[in-house]
């Protein structure tokens, strides 16, 4: 038997709820296990752009955008940082 899985109660907008209940019709699994799924797979995702935020918080902008780099390349990383409101940048958020 393998490891327990724990829930999480998740309240979604109109439009992601719709996105989720698309492919949940396309792929015939249950939008549960769609959005499990795709969490699943984004997870090293989600755990670089944890730590690109750690490193802005502390105001570490150097690393933060090598990190950035690492994580998108250099295009993406400059498109992001124009968005995000990294200490030092002109961050739009």
């Amino acid at each position: 038997m393998g490891p327990r899985h724990k829930r999480m109660a998740l309240t979604l907008d109109p439009a992601a709820r719709a996105a989720l209940e698309d492919m949940a019709d396309a792929t015939g699994k249950p939008a549960s296990t769609v959005a499990a799924e795709m969490l699943l797979e984004m997870a090293p995702q989600l755990h670089d752009a944890a730590k690109v935020v750690r490193l802005s918080k502390s105001g570490k902008t150097a690393a933060a955008k090598r990190a950035l780099v690492h994580m998108l390349g250099d295009g993406m990383a400059q498109i992001m940082a124009e968005q995000l409101p990294l200490p030092g940048t002109k961050g739009r958020r």
